[in-house]
């Protein structure tokens, strides 16, 4: 138990003895500046990266929903309303929509591209993914117009793959399938015209220089699938946290051949690196804070060697080893306290100015400003770390200064 007279002693010992009073030595407040610099920078990595891993997660979710249910048997779900009727009976699922997916070829201008074709319904694509969002061009209820009219078909591109190709809004461009069609002259290339309807833009260059959009009545028939089939069935979740749990029960209770997979089990790798750089730098910003301990061993010394003749009195009057090392454990825990309380400020000050004054270029990230997000639980951990470097080191100069036998410290007094 720390005693109110150990405390005051404390104080005491971290201030000058050259000015009149309560004034930090030099030492003392070196000392407290490294902690609040390393506390600092520990706390703007942290919410950049934190920030970061969230703006890639929003955008992957954008695009993708949190469960995608698949047939195992690499065919298509052939009756994807009954499979839709059972999921729907499961807590916590909030809507399901069905889409097909392949991949075909895509020309215009004499410029031709690979594409990955997803097939949707877009007034059920609104309930599961966030793709309406990022339309920069047309509306994704344009699809079915196109088809409700008896016009050419629409397609929605990615904003890149729009840029590759030289197309615009109105633009046709040729869907050329890879497995063709056969004939009586063996298989020949099946092309069919469609007709941009929109473009979109997620900020993710994967999906935008690949993906195209079609109503998914189109794209069955246009990758030859049986009417009403679907490839999979896209699920959204009330939590997406939850939607690995989810994704398995699904998958428990359909059985085989379905296989139900979510968002974060679809993008482990990517996130798992992410996790594992931020674990990592964390890692080596604690060690800005570890050096700065340095100091506060070093000042801690210099007291004890300078305070050697008030200690020495001290134990005299009947203060105990514990009492001393009490003392010297306190002007640790303050400095580093006060290092901390200081560095917290500092360092949501840092990303404040890096996220609305700093800017990125669009063509290489994902992003125009750099994204900060403070957690609570990181704010926790970069606070109990510096502290707790603080505390151990105030170990062996408090120990020193316990052992300071008076006779030897006021021999030459």
């Amino acid at each position: 138990m720390i005693r109110p007279f150990e405390f005051r002693v404390a104080l005491r010992y971290l201030r000058s003895s050259r000015h009149q009073g309560f004034r930090l030595s030099l030492n003392t407040v070196i000392s407290v500046a490294g902690v609040t610099v390393g506390v600092a920078a520990l706390m703007a990595t942290l919410g950049v990266m934190t920030g970061f891993q969230h703006k890639l997660r929003s955008k992957i979710l954008g695009v993708n929903s949190h469960i995608v249910l698949t047939n195992g048997g690499s065919g298509p779900i052939s009756d994807p309303d009954q499979i839709e009727k059972e999921i729907a009976t499961e807590p916590g699922i909030f809507a399901t929509a069905p889409f097909i997916v392949g991949q075909a070829m895509v020309s215009a201008n004499k410029i031709v591209a690979g594409t990955v074709l997803r097939g949707v319904d877009p007034v059920r694509e609104r309930q599961v993914t966030r793709i309406s969002r990022y339309m920069v061009e047309g509306h994704l209820s344009s699809l079915t117009g196109s088809v409700e009219k008896g016009a050419m078909p629409g397609i929605i591109l990615g904003a890149d793959l729009a840029d590759r190709l030289n197309v615009d809004l109105g633009d046709s461009v040729d869907l050329i399938s890879p497995t063709g069609t056969p004939s009586a002259f063996g298989m020949i290339p099946k092309i069919r015209h469609f007709r941009v309807v929109g473009v979109f833009k997620s900020g993710l260059y994967e999906y935008d220089n690949t993906l195209a959009l079609l109503e998914i009545g189109q794209a069955a028939r246009f990758l030859g699938l049986p009417p009403g089939s679907a490839t999979g069935i896209e699920i959204r979740v009330h939590d997406i946290f939850m939607a690995t749990t989810m994704a398995h029960r699904i998958g428990e209770r359909l059985g085989f051949p379905f296989w139900a997979r979510s968002w974060l089990e679809m993008n482990k790798n990517l996130f798992s690196a992410l996790m594992l750089e931020k674990m990592v730098m964390f890692i080596i910003l604690v060690l800005i804070v570890l050096v700065a301990s340095f100091n506060i061993v070093s000042t801690l010394s210099m007291i004890v060697i300078d305070k050697a003749k008030e200690i020495a009195i001290l134990k005299t009057m009947g203060a105990t080893h514990r009492q001393i090392m009490h003392i010297f454990i306190l002007d640790g825990l303050l400095i580093g306290t006060a290092g901390t309380m200081l560095g917290i400020p500092l360092g949501y000050l840092i990303t404040t100015l890096l996220e609305h004054y700093y800017t990125l270029p669009n063509d290489v990230y994902f992003v125009s400003h750099i994204p900060v997000i403070i957690r609570a639980r990181d704010v926790l951990s970069v606070a109990l770390s510096a502290i707790g470097i603080s505390f151990l080191a105030t170990i062996y100069p408090s120990r020193q200064a316990a052992r300071l036998e008076p006779v030897d410290a006021l021999r030459y007094e």
